[in-house]
């Protein structure tokens, strides 16, 4: 039987209209178009049909100036594998303005839309990484400042600007892994490098 593998990631901003995160986030992409098709092809390249991908926050897009969240959902059922959504801000303004406030309202419409491919919607999660002696838990939250002071947290939204790590966790956003995935074991890794080497750091400045 072939094994289910999970992937982690944050921050896609898809819609046609997301032009301002090209710009803002210095995405090599000359449209949303040309940046959609790119990170659709490289997590396709990554995933299997059975895999689970965690998205913590901000799939799609939607502000005051940009509103194409639809279209932006849509780009889930471009992606071969099950998705599974912790709300960003971005789904947070649409649960508000959309969906009357109703984060129920908001997860039947993406649960139950044949054409999107979200298996599941919460606004935050735990999850173990990893299998045996190695395994670790996490918490998946989108904004940092509602870490889980009593395990790592897997967290967005700061961007590029929030760099890799914080003493609480890590940001797994797409700006900060040339829009690839971060498989189980690039989780660990990265956590045995920040638990040995970062966090002992003199000379860092994430404090």
């Amino acid at each position: 039987m072939k094994s289910i593998n999970f992937w982690y990631t944050a921050d896609t901003h898809f819609g046609i209209d997301s032009n301002n995160i090209i710009t803002r986030e210095m995405r090599p992409f000359s449209n949303t178009t040309e940046m959609t098709n790119e990170i659709v092809k490289i997590w396709n390249k990554q995933i299997s049909n059975d895999d689970i991908i965690y998205v913590i926050g901000d799939f799609c897009n939607y502000n005051a100036q940009e509103k194409d969240w639809t279209g932006g959902l849509a780009v889930s059922g471009l992606i071969n594998a099950h998705i599974i959504l912790i709300t960003g801000n971005s789904e947070e303004r649409i649960i508000a303005e959309q969906f009357d406030g109703d984060f129920d309202k908001f997860r039947d419409y993406l649960v139950n839309n044949s054409t999107l491919n979200f298996d599941d919607v919460k606004r935050n999660d735990y999850v173990q990484v990893g299998a045996g002696i190695g395994a670790e838990r996490f918490f998946l939250t989108h904004k940092p400042v509602d870490h889980d002071k009593r395990c790592p947290t897997l967290f967005g939204h700061v961007h590029r600007a929030g760099g890799l790590w914080r003493p609480y966790g890590l940001n797994i956003g797409v700006d900060l892994n040339h829009f690839r995935l971060y498989s189980d074991h690039d989780i660990l890794e990265l956590m045995e490098q920040k638990t040995k080497w970062w966090d002992e750091d003199p000379d860092n400045n994430c404090f």
